[in-house]
């Protein structure tokens, strides 16, 4: 089996409305694709649950805004929550062989 699209989440610690809806947002990519996406999300200044991706790693040791999101290593999106759209366009992307 492949592996997994990569989600990676910037959010403020505790998280902001914006924060929330990014989050929100990529779960619903993570219920829609299962089997091909996983979410990692990340608090600044809080512990890591995972070894980050390169972009994300000089964003989080750099200081970045908040939020932020990554699909596979690759800024999507920053200040702001991508839609729905944004993020399926690139998982896609991803998928399609």
């Amino acid at each position: 089996m492949p592996e997994k699209v990569k989600l990676e989440v910037l959010v403020a610690q505790p998280p902001t409305s914006r924060c929330r809806a990014v989050i929100a947002v990529m779960e619903e990519v993570v219920r829609r694709y299962p089997d091909q996406v996983r979410l990692v999300v990340f608090e600044e200044g809080a512990p890591w649950p995972e070894q980050p991706t390169p972009a994300l790693m000089y964003a989080l040791l750099k200081g970045s805004i908040v939020p932020a999101c990554y699909v596979d290593g690759k800024l999507l999106v920053g200040a702001r929550a991508p839609t729905l759209d944004e993020v399926e366009q690139a998982v896609a992307a991803l998928l399609t062989p």
